[in-house]
């Protein structure tokens, strides 16, 4: 039987038509309706499943579309009004001087766009046509470190290898040591020290402290200042209290899930009575890991929602990355990267059937063939792909296409690597060549520490990066000159 919807009527309303049968009352975030002669209520909170026909990226539009609606009920909502046409002009004057100036390349010294401004300077080049090129720090050499040059001709999403030859460093030493680094079940070298000062939380709020006098004491000195900063260039709400609210709805949601997770041998029950199952490698986020470089999947919250509507139904392993409890990084400080936790964010993915393993639990010998890692654009692709694990990247990682990495409609949808656990394994020697053949001879060196936050103070260093950087334009030169 169709029904006919009251969206919050009167209460007088409400009385006229709530034991209609051909009617139905939205209120208080519920739908009230009788059927059989009962009164039934539908509670508008999270879904359990997510239907395969309804089309998310249409939904994600709408929301979009609504935001300027949104953010007038926000505390700084002017300003995000402004700074959206700030950013619109900011594009359109780039992309004029872009044009005028026949600018065919754009070589950004970062491995992706994941900054404000250098979002809108991409933005101008998808407008004008203009390459881009990136310099990727790579994982696998450590002293000094290597950039990989990528280049996308309209978004992250045509992103792909230059393959330009740039040096004479061979890549298969490092691939080799990267790759039995993690047969040991050592971190990545390159990966940030998690220590008790970086996790401690009183230590943050002493930071958050010294954070706001310095700010005062910049506004006072600055007081009769007369340049202005670009309006680009102003970050609205980063200020000492927003940056002390962040931190402590951090620690609330991590005690949330400390809380709620299983302990190692109860997760390790459920995959017996249940498995195999599909674990959900957090990220440390927000990063360029989740957003640009995870394309439709910014959160995790996304990709459990995907698989749902792919139809997996069964339970969802979560493990939460460690470095979600450094408060305050030595590298950057207060950069807001890895604070982005909530509890409600924890409810929604229990919800949607996830459940919370210990973020120490790893992938030992014997649960390598009940569980299947799940993750965005992490490393963990990467170090399976060279020891002939399969694993699904989300995302768009740099390695896409590499040997074993496969996305979401590949792992979860019909006939799903997930599904056969025969597919989860291949030969190992694979993924070695295929970033060996990649990588050897392709990349830069990363004297001005690029992606790590550690610049070199090597003579040797800084000359390799000049001669392999003016190789890499002098290509880049030839081929605009042959378009």
């Amino acid at each position: 039987m169709s029904r006919i919807l009251l969206i919050e009527p009167y209460a007088f309303l409400s009385g006229q038509y709530s034991h209609e049968q051909s009617y139905a009352i939205y209120a208080e975030k519920a739908i009230r309706y009788w059927q059989d002669g009962e009164l039934r209520s539908a509670g508008i909170n999270y879904p359990d499943t997510i239907p395969s026909d309804i089309d998310l990226e249409a939904v994600r539009s709408k929301i979009s579309w609504n935001m300027p609606l949104w953010s007038r009920w926000m505390g700084q909502a002017d300003r995000y009004e402004d700074y959206r046409q700030t950013c619109l002009l900011f594009v359109v004057r780039l992309a004029q001087v872009l044009r005028e100036l026949d600018i065919k390349s754009v070589v950004f010294l970062t491995g992706v766009a994941h900054h404000i401004e250098y979002s809108l300077i991409e933005a101008a080049c998808q407008i004008t046509g203009a390459q881009q090129v990136y310099l990727y720090p790579m994982p696998f050499f450590t002293s000094p470190s290597r950039l990989l040059p990528v280049v996308q001709d309209h978004s992250i999403r045509d992103r792909r290898i230059l393959g330009a030859n740039v040096s004479g460093k061979a890549a298969r030493e490092e691939i080799l040591a990267y790759r039995d680094n993690h047969l040991a079940a050592k971190p990545p070298q390159l990966n940030e020290k998690i220590d008790h000062v970086a996790t401690s939380y009183p230590h943050a709020l002493m930071q958050v402290a010294i954070f706001g006098m310095k700010s005062i004491a910049k506004a006072i000195l600055r007081r009769d200042a007369t340049s202005a900063r670009h309006p680009v260039d102003e970050r609205r709400d980063y200020d000492a209290l927003s940056t002390l609210r962040i931190v402590r709805h951090q620690k609330t949601a991590l005690d949330y899930y400390t809380s709620t997770m299983l302990d190692e041998a109860s997760v390790d029950q459920l995959v017996a009575t249940e498995g195999p199952l599909p674990i959900l490698y957090a990220h440390y986020q927000p990063e360029a890991s989740t957003f640009p470089e995870g394309g439709d999947y910014a959160n995790h919250l996304d990709v459990v929602i995907a698989m749902r509507k792919l139809g997996y139904r069964g339970k969802i392993l979560y493990k939460e990355h460690p470095g979600s409890w450094i408060y305050y990084s030595r590298i950057v400080g207060f950069s807001r990267v890895g604070l982005c936790r909530s509890v409600e964010y924890f409810r929604q993915l229990a919800a949607l059937g996830c459940v919370f393993a210990p973020p120490s639990y790893k992938l030992r010998e014997n649960r390598l063939q009940r569980l299947f890692p799940v993750t965005i654009t992490g490393s963990i692709g990467v170090e399976r792909s060279m020891t002939g694990m399969a694993t699904c990247c989300a995302g768009l990682p740099w390695f896409k296409g590499a040997p074993g990495v496969h996305d979401l409609a590949a792992t979860f949808g019909e006939e799903g690597v997930f599904f056969d656990p025969r597919r989860w394994q291949f030969d190992a020697a694979l993924g070695v060549e295929w970033f060996t053949q990649a990588l050897s001879g392709k990349t830069i060196c990363n004297y001005p520490g690029i992606g790590t936050g550690v610049v070199s103070s090597n003579a040797d260093e800084q000359e390799d990066f000049l001669n392999e950087l003016d190789t890499l334009m002098t290509q880049l030169a030839q081929r605009n000159m042959r378009t």
